[in-house]
């Protein structure tokens, strides 16, 4: 795995998954929507991986919250594929968002079949308003 062509700027975090039936749209190929999922449940792992978990947020008032992805679909996936899903922190932009990479690569050919940027703003869990974003949610992917 130390050939693959990583877009991240630094090892990124890497979730292995392999493609499952309820995964497939009626093309038999993973449902677009699919793509979208597989991306916050790498994010809240990495989350957790660093100590970031709900208590956390709940103790600083904060949370990231998805202002905007962009993504590309590059190839498709199918039954019983196995993918690697990575994902790392990106720049991060004013004071309040931030971005954060994507990219799925099949191992069976060690294709990049996906790549996506989602920029997060941090909010209050209180009132919903964008509020800095505090050093615990971005010292801890970096140690």
């Amino acid at each position: 795995m130390n050939s693959l062509n990583w877009q991240a700027p630094y090892p990124p975090f890497i979730y292995p998954h392999t493609v499952t039936e309820d995964e497939l749209d009626f093309l038999g190929h993973v449902n677009n929507k699919t793509y979208l999922a597989w991306m916050e449940k790498v994010a809240w792992a990495h989350a957790k991986s660093v100590g970031i978990s709900h208590e956390k947020q709940r103790e600083l008032n904060r949370i990231m919250a998805v202002y905007e992805n962009c993504m590309q679909y590059l190839a498709s996936c199918y039954l019983g594929d196995e993918l690697l899903i990575a994902t790392w922190i990106g720049e991060t932009k004013g004071y309040c968002l931030r971005d954060r990479g994507f990219q799925i690569v099949r191992k069976s050919d060690e294709k990049t079949v996906f790549t996506a940027t989602t920029t997060y703003v941090c909010i209050d869990l209180q009132n919903h308003k964008p509020k800095r974003i505090p050093k615990a949610f971005i010292e801890p992917y970096f140690k």
